[in-house]
């Protein structure tokens, strides 16, 4: 197949090399003239734009089998809630829309803030749970990228939670830290949602696996056997660790507070590969 892959970030890379080796064409994208050389050996071709440009989009997707966005927003982009409704917009929606104006068959790499905090009730979230959050721009934004995808017979939307593990990426303690010298010591989640993450690998295997078994529809991802500890839980406990005040929990970006279902991707043979990043360091902060 020909593909093209808005966003060559770590996932888009390793995406790209994987779907290479298996003998894809690979049209990537960055919004970086400076990054093109450093892409080239990802991809057979490194087109520069933006994803609302969408004549741009139109003429690098033409001839495409299949697109995958693979777009997020910067954080340090999204210090106010006037920069996180402009830049979420920006990344997720016009680039969601420039990409379903091109191809039927699509995958969006979304998020588990379209949930808010998950509403009521104490039953597993599943795809089926209502979204909810419609004023905070993470969950609003997500949700109507994924509209966008889903308007096409071949869309795709994966939900993932917070990712983790990609090179360069920051730990759980430098993210900590980065709050305290970035935001003020100041959270934007809530202190009762449970800190899903998911290793970047993981994320990648879910793309090509959804390729593979040409999924349609939405899935979340997860680890669908062990639910994880709250966010007050784990990051209060490496505050104390790093000798840092306790952040203060804003919950503007609102996660849920129940375990979330991946039954339905793990129904068709995924399954992730790395655990917990966060279960260790807790269980030893524990019996210390």
């Amino acid at each position: 197949m020909k593909i093209l892959i808005l966003g060559m970030g770590h996932v888009g890379k390793a995406l790209a090399g994987r779907l290479r080796a298996n003998g894809h064409q690979v049209i990537g994208t960055t919004t970086t003239p400076e990054k093109v050389e450093a892409l080239k050996p990802y991809a057979d071709d490194v087109v520069v734009l933006k994803g609302h440009e969408s004549d741009k989009v139109a003429a690098a997707a033409a001839g495409v089998d299949l697109i995958v966005a693979t777009v997020a927003p910067n954080v340090r982009n999204t210090r106010t809630p006037e920069e996180r409704h402009q830049h979420y917009k920006q990344t997720l929606v016009d680039t969601c829309s420039s990409a379903a104006a091109c191809c039927d068959r699509l995958i969006f790499l979304s998020s588990f803030s379209v949930y808010g905090d998950g509403g009521e009730g104490s039953t597993p979230i599943t795809e089926e749970t209502p979204t909810s959050n419609h004023e905070e721009p993470s969950s609003l934004y997500y949700q109507q990228a994924e509209q966008h995808i889903l308007s096409r017979s071949g869309g795709c939307v994966l939900r993932f939670p917070d990712m983790y593990g990609a090179p360069g990426d920051l730990s759980f303690p430098e993210r900590v830290k980065l709050a305290h010298s970035y935001f003020g010591g100041k959270a934007l989640f809530g202190a009762d949602a449970l800190l899903y993450a998911i290793h970047f690998e993981d994320v990648v295997s879910a793309v090509a696996h959804a390729i593979e078994h040409k999924l349609s529809g939405i899935f979340n991802v997860c680890d669908n056997e062990r639910i994880p500890a709250t966010n007050a839980r784990v990051f209060d406990a490496i505050c104390d660790a790093e000798g840092l005040s306790r952040l203060e929990f804003l919950n503007q970006i609102k996660a849920p507070n129940r375990r979330i279902s991946a039954e339905k991707i793990y129904s068709t043979g995924y399954r992730v590969a790395h655990g917990d990043p966060n279960a260790a360091f807790l269980q030893e902060t524990t019996t210390a």
